[in-house]
């Protein structure tokens, strides 16, 4: 199979040139300085809500990425080294099998008939052997162990990459497949998406490769408003044209070859924003011109902070009910006598208001101290627990916490496993009943939901510590933050709405809020709510309710237009609207 695949690199050679007085007779005149170009349909920027730009830690799944070491972020670089042919690195993790999967990628699957353009600014460091790169589209966490062949979506591998240069290389998943594997739109939805940054096919003695991330991106078709009108004149010779693009970074994409006339409507979809030039070269003399610099916009970014995953938290269970929240952690957190599982060297004060302690064995764990209350299942549904086990890092040797329920402490329910990262983090379950209990486990205590629980327990994890360790690694010690159990968010009949802005181009864009029964933006079951000016950073909106709305669980979208892209956000919790008068403080009470 041909392979298909765009490849551009640094250059300055034009810049030298352009001044030539043969250059004359070639002129651009569009772009100008004054264009501004819409950003492509992007999906980390319109579905995570947070580009893959490399400027922060979530761009990149470190935790996951297999023969890279170290890893960094730096500048608005990811950086790392392999280590084996074969490293890659996940923009999107899809999670594991058989687990309470909070990957991004379960929870934001790719919609395939949407995207399916992979770009990427790359460099690699390595000039004693050839290097390659591709991307595999992976459907799910357990795709690796499918039969009869794993269900991922393998490219093919593009041309040897230049040495130590800056390069834009770019994937049709569509059409260029590896045909050993699946084809980009055999499977609705896509959950994980890989890159190899540098693989090579040399004899010998493997060296370890260099590399470094600007960004990512995965685009839709273009738009004819997301493409750059290119215009310009020459008095030379009659011949065809090559346009490309240049970024800040004097790094050249090739937008289009092979042009006759002297005009071309380019697609810059694929590329990230910023600031760029347009050169037009003469493909009989290599003559070239620039284009004055324009801009690809900046989408606004909008994070829904109320509601969210972790619920109406003001109003969680073990502070209203219990009159004790579980966090700081106290000793009454939990149950007296048996609450305290297989630890070792309790301690609450390292740091204060945290439990700390060391595992006897594989098995410890706490049962929460509910005050001789049972949680009403229908109305707790949201967790988030802070927790750090220490030592080296095992999802299939034992980092995995697990939940337990159930109408007593001897009779209980298990969860599936919860997977954990390396490092204190914050672990959020929007809803604990959407997740079927282990079917391996016994289910004594029936499902989240089936009825009122009087007995509540977790297992940080299920590593087994070494015999006569002496270290907190070695002997895998627990750090537990908190244990939040939260109803959703309520609307009875108001609610504020949070969130916070950011968009580099502009001081303010148009909001606009909706209530949505699914979670497809313009399919016409919103509801409306709200639409301002609003500026960056934090604000809110006090909704009154409305009796026009019917009662019912709903998503918020939150949508923003900065007068050249629009970007929809949903909320990462629901909200209940209702106008009853059972929850006259807006949630039930004992």
């Amino acid at each position: 199979m041909v392979q298909k695949f765009i490849i551009g690199v640094a250059c300055g050679f034009y810049l030298f040139t352009s001044a030539m007085p043969a250059r004359a007779a070639l002129t651009v005149t569009q772009p100008t300085a004054a264009t501004v170009v819409a950003a492509g349909d992007d999906y980390a920027t319109q579905v995570l809500g947070n580009a893959w730009d490399m400027n922060d830690a979530v761009d990149i799944d470190t935790e996951e990425s297999q023969y890279v070491s170290p890893q960094a972020f730096a500048s608005g670089v990811f950086s790392g080294t392999t280590t084996a042919n074969g490293a890659n690195i996940y923009p999107l993790f899809m999670g594991y099998a058989s687990s309470v999967n909070l990957s991004r990628g379960a929870n934001f699957p790719i919609d395939t008939s949407h995207y399916r353009y992979v770009t990427y600014k790359l460099r690699v460091n390595q000039a004693s052997q050839p290097q390659f790169t591709r991307v595999v589209g992976i459907v799910d966490g357990g795709s690796y162990g499918a039969t009869p062949k794993a269900t991922v979506v393998e490219s093919l591998f593009t041309a040897q990459l230049p040495n130590n240069v800056w390069t834009i290389v770019s994937f049709d998943m569509v059409t260029n497949n590896d045909n050993q594997f699946y084809h980009w739109t055999d499977f609705p939805q896509l959950t994980g998406l890989r890159i190899d940054p540098a693989t090579t096919n040399a004899a010998g003695a493997y060296a370890g490769v260099q590399f470094n991330i600007d960004w990512i991106r995965l685009t839709a078709p273009a738009t004819a408003a997301q493409k750059t009108n290119v215009q310009w004149t020459d008095s030379g010779s009659a011949t065809t044209y090559t346009v490309s693009a240049i970024d800040a970074g004097s790094v050249s994409y090739v937008l289009g070859s092979g042009l006759s006339g002297t005009s071309y409507l380019a697609d810059t979809s694929f590329l990230s924003p910023g600031q760029y030039t347009i050169k037009v070269t003469r493909n009989s003399d290599s003559v070239s011109a620039s284009s004055g610099t324009f801009r690809i916009n900046n989408p606004a970014a909008i994070a829904m902070t109320a509601p969210s995953v972790r619920g109406e938290q003001s109003l969680n269970f073990a502070q209203t009910i219990v009159g004790n929240p579980w966090g700081p952690i106290t000793a009454s957190d939990f149950v007296p006598g048996i609450g305290v599982r297989n630890f070792t060297n309790v301690s609450y004060t390292n740091p204060a208001g945290s439990f700390y302690g060391r595992p006897i064995n594989g098995d410890p764990g706490w049962f929460f101290n509910l005050g001789g209350q049972t949680i009403n299942t229908s109305l707790y549904r949201s967790l988030c627990f802070t927790l750090e086990v220490f030592g080296q890092r095992s999802v299939g040797g034992g980092s995995v916490a697990r939940l337990f329920w159930g109408p007593s402490t001897g009779v209980l329910t298990t969860s599936l496993p919860i997977p954990l990262d390396t490092g204190l983090s914050e672990y959020c379950i929007a809803d604990v009943a959407a997740y079927a209990p282990d079917p391996a486990a016994p289910a004594s205590g029936g499902t989240w939901s089936s009825a009122a629980q009087a007995a509540l327990r977790m297992d940080p994890d299920e590593l087994t510590p070494a015999n006569g360790c002496g270290t907190p690694q070695t002997c895998f010690d627990v750090q537990l933050n908190s244990l939040i159990l939260s109803p959703f968010a309520h609307a009875n009949p108001n609610y504020t709405f949070a969130w916070t802005l950011n968009d580099t181009d502009n001081s303010s864009v148009t909001l606009s809020l909706a209530l949505d029964a699914d979670t497809t933006p313009g399919n016409g079951n919103e509801f409306q709510i709200y639409s301002q000016l609003v500026s960056n950073g934090a604000g809110t909106f006090a909704w009154p309710g409305t009796a026009t709305i019917p009662s019912g669980t709903y998503h918020v979208l939150a949508t923003v237009d900065d007068g050249v892209n629009v970007v929809n956000q949903y909320a990462g919790g629901v909200i209940i609207v209702t106008s009853d008068d059972i929850f006259r403080n807006g949630f039930e009470t004992p």
